[in-house]
């Protein structure tokens, strides 16, 4: 997918789902529901995930009803939410890896792919006058 896609006025193109941050988006939310469904959690623990979960299924929620506004300073605006629920998953995530209860690789490979998103957003949000 051509990157111009990341760039256009909501309008110029089919759908949010088009955008490559959208799909980024989505494939981690359910990459991290996947990994965490697999793992035995302690109750204790089930506010945080749920947190986690919460924070991570908004950043392609924020683009997609951003998107659906038709108008560039709400869709600026949605991004900005995103990339806030975004900031806010790597809060999340830093703190499940600190407990080492998980998997180190695939908690850090979640953190990775959320930097990037965060990143893409902050250029998207740039490119909206």
């Amino acid at each position: 997918m051509p990157y111009a896609l990341i760039t256009m006025k909501p309008t110029a193109y089919g759908s949010y789902k088009d955008l490559i941050v959208y799909q980024k988006a989505k494939s981690l939310t359910t990459d991290i529901i996947s990994f965490f469904s697999k793992n035995r959690i302690p109750r204790t623990l089930d506010f945080l995930i749920n947190q986690l979960f919460r924070a991570i299924s908004s950043v392609g929620a924020n683009i997609a009803e951003g998107y659906g506004r038709h108008y560039e300073g709400s869709l600026k605006q949605f991004y900005a939410i995103a990339r806030g629920s975004s900031f806010e998953s790597d809060y999340w995530l830093e703190v499940i890896n600190n407990l080492n209860m998980f998997d180190k690789n695939s908690i850090s490979n979640f953190s990775d792919r959320n930097v990037e998103l965060s990143k893409m957003l902050t250029s998207l949000m740039k490119k909206i006058k």
